[in-house]
């Protein structure tokens, strides 16, 4: 319970952090660590994604870019997407069905995210954010309520993106987190060498999968605990009555974490 406590409270904060333009102060040229639109008119902080189009666009090395997400992934990997990223609280509150994830289909949110590089160089456009619910509801909707928007064939286009990924959500827990989300699909690369990540202590384990009922994800958090597609959310912490599942801010060791999954070693290293 206290740990959904504090993930209820840093998700808050994101949130905070990205709509901080209410105090008047503009943008700040931070790199948000989630999916977020920079087109909202309250957003202080430049969406990974949109940027990322706009430097294939223009050409730029994108060496500040790279920094940051390689800091952020460096840090917590997808846990950004369980504690921090606004859009990912809108899927935990619409989580109503804890299916067990496609695992060949959890690989298209690379496809997304090649798919997002290759229409900004070939159409130098920001294809991705015509199409992005999370711009759909930061950008379109307020500035329509705004009279800034109108209903034209761009916010239509944003209406249907929105209401697809809205029914998938209902239908499926974390469905743009799973299948969808490029930012996601970006720190996933980091999720095994990440500081912030789940730890298993493989002799409390009973594989009595009660960590798999509550899985947002769809995962079997005692056979995937560094799984690509794990936020770090902790709720199978929570779930687990034999203490076998913790999360940890040591640094990961990969090679002996395959031992560990292969019974060679104890689980000490996190």
């Amino acid at each position: 319970m206290r740990l959904s406590l504090i993930r209820r409270t840093s998700q808050g904060f994101g949130l905070f952090l990205a709509l901080f333009g209410f105090t008047g102060i503009g943008m700040t040229h931070i790199i948000f660590p989630g999916l977020h639109c920079y087109a909202c008119p309250l957003s202080v902080t430049i969406c990974p994604i949109g940027l990322m189009q706009n430097l294939v666009i223009l050409g730029t090395v994108p060496y500040f870019w790279i920094g940051a997400i390689v800091a952020y992934g460096l840090a917590a990997g997808r846990g950004f997407c369980g504690w921090f990223c606004p859009f990912g609280m809108l899927n935990d509150l619409l989580s109503f069905n804890k299916t067990r994830i496609i695992r060949s289909l959890s690989y298209s949110k690379y496809a997304v995210l090649v798919g997002t590089l290759v229409s900004a160089w070939a159409f130098a456009d920001t294809i991705f954010c015509k199409l992005c619910p999370a711009a759909s509801i930061e950008a379109s909707i307020p500035y329509f309520f705004m009279g800034i928007a109108r209903v034209n064939r761009p916010f239509i286009i944003h209406m249907i993106s929105l209401g697809v990924v809205l029914a998938g959500m209902a239908l499926i827990a974390r469905f743009w987190c799973r299948y969808l989300c490029p930012m996601g699909g970006i720190l996933s690369l980091f999720n095994r060498v990440s500081f912030l990540h789940l730890k298993l202590d493989s002799s409390r384990c009973s594989s009595c999968d009660a960590c798999t009922a509550v899985c947002p994800m769809g995962l079997k958090p005692h056979e995937e605990y560094d799984s690509h597609n794990c936020i770090k959310c902790g709720k199978c912490i929570t779930t687990c009555s034999l203490g076998a599942l913790s999360l940890s801010l040591l640094p990961q060791l990969p090679l002996l974490r395959r031992h560990q999954r292969k019974g060679c070693v104890p689980d000490e290293s996190g």
